[in-house]
């Protein structure tokens, strides 16, 4: 009988043993697909980290992950060149970048993922944590969120069929292709979801609208002139900005009126080199009204070996200035999201 009960003990030891080897048995979702997520039905993603939330934290983070590096593969890599200029001497650096085509956030499309195991490697004292996203529930949020964009684009194109005024049918045009903009971050977002990769069109072109809003600004019917020109020249400058913009300046004042000024502040020489500090002002008047559209304004510098070269340095800025950001400034006017 003895021997019996020593027996079962040792029988009852041992698989406790064997419940707590399991209970601590490195998960298989760390290293391959969760048997118990199939790839068919969820999106998956793991986490790693010291502490337990932490780790809950990165694997939600790497599921977002999931989608953006999907829309990443079509961002455009762009180059950007910086002049600085020190102790007189200009230096020229490049550096490129991805302007990731991402304009909506991933919070509403994400909605209802969740952290479901965690394990921690009491070896290494690591957590580790798996988290996931029923696909079909992803794909409602994102078609709703489709749906809804859909119908606020319909809504703002029939709203610019009634309108007069030149400056709101660009700011509906402009509201109805940033909507679009969107949804194709959506469109792609669903392309991960969808195992087929199929999507869900849309029902308006971005290129249409795009051509529709440029000939909006190609009809505007706007003047130029300077106000402030100390160097001479600004208002031939910018002219030429706004004829490379596709909105040529129309002899007299037009519906609409640019206004360019120039604030010009003399440093002095220092260290062997002239200064210039200026400030480049724009704004858009309505001509029947009086009432200003827009305002905006940048600072600039200019600095040269010789006095009279720092006033064509400077008429040199303003015009890369104006080149530059002429176009998304006079939109910025239309809808009323200029910010100085």
């Amino acid at each position: 009988m003895m021997k019996q009960t020593i027996f079962l003990k040792s029988v009852t030891v041992f698989g406790l043993l064997l419940v707590t080897a399991n209970v601590n048995a490195r998960p298989d979702w760390i290293d391959k697909e969760p048997v118990n997520y199939p790839h068919q039905q969820f999106v998956t993603a793991t986490g790693s980290a010291s502490k337990l939330e932490l780790a809950k934290d990165r694997a939600l983070a790497n599921l977002v992950k999931v989608f953006e590096l999907k829309i990443q593969e079509e961002s455009i890599a762009r180059s950007d060149t910086q002049v600085n200029v020190k102790d007189g001497e200009e230096t020229v650096s490049k550096a490129d970048r991805l302007e990731r085509q991402i304009s909506v956030q991933t919070d509403k499309v994400i909605d209802g993922a969740r952290v479901v195991e965690t394990w921690q490697d009491e070896e290494v004292f690591t957590y580790h944590a798996l988290a996931i996203l029923d696909r079909t529930q992803a794909g409602n949020n994102i078609r709703q969120e489709m749906s809804r964009l859909d119908d606020e684009t319909e809504t703002e194109l029939d709203q610019v069929k009634k309108l007069t005024d030149p400056l709101q049918v660009m700011t509906g045009l402009n509201r109805a292709l940033v909507n679009q903009q969107q949804r194709l971050s959506l469109q792609k977002m669903l392309k991960v979801i969808d195992l087929k990769g199929m999507g869900r069109s849309s029902l308006w072109s971005q290129a249409e609208l795009n051509n529709q809003l440029e000939e909006a600004l190609l009809n505007l019917k706007i003047g130029a002139v300077a106000d402030k020109d100390p160097i001479g020249g600004l208002e031939k400058t910018l002219k030429a900005a706004m004829g490379n913009a596709g909105m040529p300046a129309v002899k007299g004042m037009g519906d609409y009126t640019l206004v360019v000024s120039l604030d010009v502040q003399d440093l002095g020489k220092r260290e062997g080199w002239y200064w210039l500090r200026g400030k480049l002002s724009l704004k858009m008047v309505q001509v029947s009204s009086g009432q200003i559209r827009g305002e905006k304004q940048w600072p600039l510098k200019s600095s040269a070996l010789e006095r009279r070269e720092t006033d064509d340095r400077l008429m040199s800025r303003v015009s890369k200035t104006l080149n530059k950001e002429l176009k998304t400034v006079i939109l910025s006017f239309a809808t009323g999201t200029i910010n100085n």
